[in-house]
């Protein structure tokens, strides 16, 4: 999921089934309502409200958190739907790849993955192997990649934060109760 390029690889001559992402929503200040208290900018943990002649939110720093809006006294801020990326299914002469693409900034997360899976499973609602190609760590895209699972092959470098991985994620993978293979790949 975090270098999603294996249709290169694929031979898909089709053009895939597009569809735009969207992530945490962002925070909004409608310039007329705002009254420039500066309560948001005061409480934003991100530094993502601005103030140049008027308070504006950097969508690269905001978190998607809503204090901003919480706190703001005349409503002038509000969350909004962010679209973070494109997820893609190609459907070509049997097979199924479902895959996506985030925009510069963006961070996966195990909504995505469990997005991607989802259109995955529907395209082919039957089917004898299903591979999902996870993100290294063990976090929350991890989870979501072994949830439903039947088997894990984890590969992993053999380096100290490599072999640490491995560990967590052979540990993590026990949880869901899937086989779970590996290899240290030099």
């Amino acid at each position: 999921m975090d270098a999603p390029n294996l249709h290169l690889l694929m031979s898909l001559r089709t053009e895939p089934q597009t569809d735009t992402y969207y992530g945490l929503p962002k925070s909004t200040i409608d310039s007329e309502k705002c009254t420039g208290c500066g309560l948001c900018e005061a409480s934003c943990r991100f530094d993502a409200i601005v103030e140049d002649g008027g308070y504006a939110v950097d969508p690269f720093s905001c978190e998607g958190c809503g204090v901003c809006e919480l706190v703001c006294p005349v409503g002038a801020v509000t969350m909004a739907p962010a679209p973070a990326g494109k997820m893609m299914l190609y459907s070509d002469e049997g097979s199924v790849f479902s895959t996506a693409r985030l925009n510069m900034g963006s961070g996966t997360s195990g909504k995505l993955v469990t997005e991607v899976k989802k259109r995955m499973t529907n395209a082919a609602p039957v089917t004898d192997l299903a591979i999902v190609d996870g993100s290294p760590g063990i976090g929350c895209p991890v989870i979501a990649s072994l949830s439903g699972a039947d088997m894990v092959l984890a590969v992993a470098e053999p380096s100290v934060s490599g072999l640490s991985d491995l560990k967590r994620i052979v540990e993590t993978s026990a949880i869901f109760h899937p086989k779970c293979l590996s290899i240290l790949k030099s």
